[in-house]
Parts: structure tokens; sequence; C-alpha cells
């Protein structure tokens, strides 16, 4: 998580780019965070590493300028192989962490519940629910960290049961 939170956003802040390196290291993050999904990584690869600089330029440009143009970015970032909107959200949450939450199912479970579906209106209804949460804890939460807190809920609850 220190590569992921501090390496790779100083990386971003300074370059406004992601490597084709970093977003399979973003893929085997994420995959090793929640739940294997073996043929993503091989999608990741199969991207050339200059689109994959053009393309998270491209979207990390549209969010560093407004944060309103998340979900221009989330269509951006899509174009790659192996990026949907969950891997999208992985992305820009380095760049945008209170406004940008990352799309895990733990985190969608316990804030929007079943079923688990994959798109931008699901995102665009998990996100205004932890905003929602994060408004109604305070001014100390944002929606990164309501993330964080409902995935580490959840690890804790599996730890508990096994």
């Amino acid at each position: 998580d220190f590569w992921f939170a501090d390496c790779l956003l100083e990386f971003i802040e300074t370059k406004k780019v992601i490597t084709l390196p970093q977003l399979e290291r973003l893929m085997i993050w994420k995959l090793r965070r929640g739940q294997f999904r073996p043929t993503l990584m091989g999608l990741i690869r199969k991207n050339l590493p200059k689109n994959v600089e053009e393309v998270t330029n491209k979207a990390i440009s549209l969010v560093v300028e407004s944060p309103k143009n998340i979900g221009e970015a989330f269509k951006i970032l899509e174009g790659l192989h192996g990026v949907g909107p969950a891997t999208a959200s992985l992305v820009l949450s380095v760049i945008l962490p209170d406004k940008v939450p990352f799309m895990s199912d733990e985190a969608m479970d316990a804030s929007i519940g079943l079923p688990r579906s994959y798109t931008a209106s699901r995102y665009e209804l998990f996100r205004k629910a932890l905003s929602a949460k994060a408004k109604e804890l305070g001014n100390d939460w944002n929606v990164g960290l309501v993330e964080k807190a409902l995935f580490t809920a959840a690890v804790l609850r599996r730890q508990e049961l096994s």
C-alpha cells in the first residue's frame, strides 16, 4: 500500500502518466486485495506501453483539471484492454483518493448490495452511497476512507468466520 499511496502518487503528480509496468502492478494489487480474476492480467499486458501512457495522461489531466471530469476520465481509461469501471476507479483513486473511491467488491456489497455489476451507472450509485456515508460520519471522512473502512470490516468479518 505504501507504493500505491506514496510512490505511485508522487510519480503521477510529476509525470501525469501511468506506465504499463505500473498499470500491471496496480492490477496485481487489485487482484491480491479482492477476487482473483486470472484473465485480467493477460488483458492488461495486451496494451502497448505508448498507448497506456497516452490514455492515462489524457484521463489524469482531465481529473486534475476538474474532479467533475471523473465520468469522462473513466470512459477514456476503459479504452485500455482489461480496464473496466473497477480498475478505472483504482487508477483515479490514486490521484483523487478523497473523491474517487476504489470499486472494491467488499465496499460495494456493504454500501449498495447485490447484484455486483461493474458498470458506470453502478459505480455512480456506489460513489453516491459512500459520499452520503462520509457526510453522515463527519468532516474527517471522505469516500476513500469509507471504502477502506468497509473493505477492512469485510476482511475482518471473513477472518472471524474462518
